[in-house]
């Protein structure tokens, strides 16, 4: 039976770790394991009012408080209110026995239903071989935490290049196995958890990303949900330069895109429509809400039915939408649509549609547009070679009129792909890892951002967390 650690994301994805077991938490230096075993304790004692023991065999009680507070996890108040205790065993001139009884002698003190020790590895030191270790710890330490109704986390330090766990009797004997990992992915470091053995949990994922990013948190999966209106869009603070991009740690991060700049995105094919719109749908609303103008050219994706449900979720009236934006559409859903602002995209006219549509909203509105551009639709209608030119074209206008370039691409013309990353300002990738969506820019370069939606508001707005 598995019960709920409340890591956040942990339980989402895993289902929780088995109750009064023994847990192996591996991974080699850096990769998370003090972390998440400290939040396990706490989010137990916080959520559960569970208490915890912390048994370090190397780091101090105030250096673990003192680390533990920079991730947002107060040990000290719980000790205060009985929910925790740190014990410190340094010494490794006692036997395995002797220290098992100081730890549960503890245990036992504080009333523990979660144990960490930190680390099973240093522990293990003390006894002399695999059969002695598989000894103590289905004999000793199993049986102990079934009585108690304690689990606990036992820390294995694998050292670089080594693959196999302690002893190579741990992970046998554990209920439940868990690594963490330190990976690359195109130049960029991503931290991974894989949870190989988990028993009573049915392990529909083994693996997901993670990040240290404020504390301990795993990324799972979540389907998009249906959306429906529930407040009129409302504008993230100004950034410094520029445009707002949307999203609030990318406006931290860069300052917003540059006005007259071009802002390249590479999605790979698996992202789905939906979750694109948090990150393009939100600029264009935020021009929209400051009375500027916005094209999309063309749009595709949608039916007639997600598109009106879409243009609904922003609160913006049919006037402001005929006034300030144009979507162009194949003939068909333009068609089914009836929206004046809904325009048929005609292949044989590119740059003359969109031309006459950006003149229109200029002089109505004061200002230059911001144009969501197809890049693969455009390259379908009208082949790599013209498209380049028309991108070209495009790029040069708006750097000397301002207004924003924005342009997306699933990567069907490889070389096109290319071409225009190397012209544009900003060039970033939209990709899934371990099932989960992100985007790290290539120009200018940034870490791995974890996308998660928040629908709170209605609107759907993208939470960007780096892998850290």
């Amino acid at each position: 039976m598995l019960s709920p650690t409340g890591v956040p994301g942990f339980d989402e994805t895993f289902g929780g770790l088995p109750r009064a077991g023994l847990v192996i938490l591996a991974g080699g230096p850096g990769a998370g394991k003090t972390i998440f075993s400290a939040s396990y304790l706490y989010h137990g004692a916080k959520e559960f009012g569970e208490p915890g023991l912390y048994v370090s065999l190397a780091e101090s009680r105030g250096e673990f408080y003192s680390n533990m507070k920079t991730s947002g996890m107060d040990f000290e108040r719980l000790e205060a209110d009985g929910l925790f205790s740190f014990m410190e065993l340094p010494t490794l001139m006692e036997s395995s026995g002797v220290m098992f009884g100081r730890i549960m002698e503890e245990a036992e003190k504080v009333g523990a239903k979660r144990l960490v020790i930190d680390s099973m590895t240093a522990l293990a030191q003390s006894i002399k071989s695999a059969e002695e270790l598989r000894t103590f710890l289905h004999t000793l330490l199993l049986p102990y935490m079934r009585r108690m109704g304690c689990t606990a986390i036992l820390i294995e330090e694998v050292p670089r290049g080594i693959e196999t766990l302690g002893r190579g009797v741990e992970e046998f004997v554990a209920s439940a196995v868990i690594e963490l990992e330190q990976q690359i992915h195109n130049g960029r470091s991503i931290r991974v958890i894989k949870v190989p053995k988990l028993r009573g949990g049915r392990l529909e994922r083994k693996q997901a990303l993670f990040t240290l990013d404020r504390g301990f948190k795993v990324f799972s999966y979540k389907p998009v949900k249906e959306l429906k209106p529930v407040e009129r869009y409302r504008p993230l603070p100004q950034p410094l330069r520029g445009f707002s991009t949307g999203m609030t740690y990318l406006n931290e991060l860069l300052g917003g895109y540059p006005e007259g700049a071009t802002i390249f995105f590479e999605m790979d094919p698996d992202i789905e429509h939906q979750e694109t719109v948090p990150i393009f749908a939100n600029v264009l609303a935020d021009f929209v809400y400051r009375k500027r103008p916005a094209i999309i050219f063309p749009l595709t994706g949608f039916t007639s039915k997600e598109l009106k449900t879409l243009l609904k979720l922003y609160g913006f009236s049919e006037d402001e939408y005929a006034s300030l934006l144009r979507i162009f559409v194949s003939k068909e859903l333009a068609q089914e649509c009836k929206l004046p602002y809904v325009l048929s995209f005609d292949p044989n006219n590119v740059a003359e549609s969109m031309g006459i549509a950006e003149e229109e909203l200029k002089k109505e509105s004061g200002h230059p547009p911001v144009k969501l551009i197809n890049l693969d639709q455009i390259a379908l209608a009208r082949g790599p070679s013209e498209t380049l030119h028309l991108i070209n074209h495009e790029i040069g206008k708006t750097k000397a009129c301002g207004g924003l370039l924005i342009i997306v691409s699933r990567r069907l013309f490889e070389q096109l792909t290319e071409d225009v990353g190397s012209l544009a300002d900003m060039h970033f990738k939209i990709e899934r890892v371990s099932e989960v969506p992100v985007i790290y820019g290539l120009k200018p370069p940034t870490p791995i951002l974890a996308m998660e939606i928040d629908y709170s508001k209605g609107y759907p707005e993208a939470v960007l967390t780096p892998i850290i």
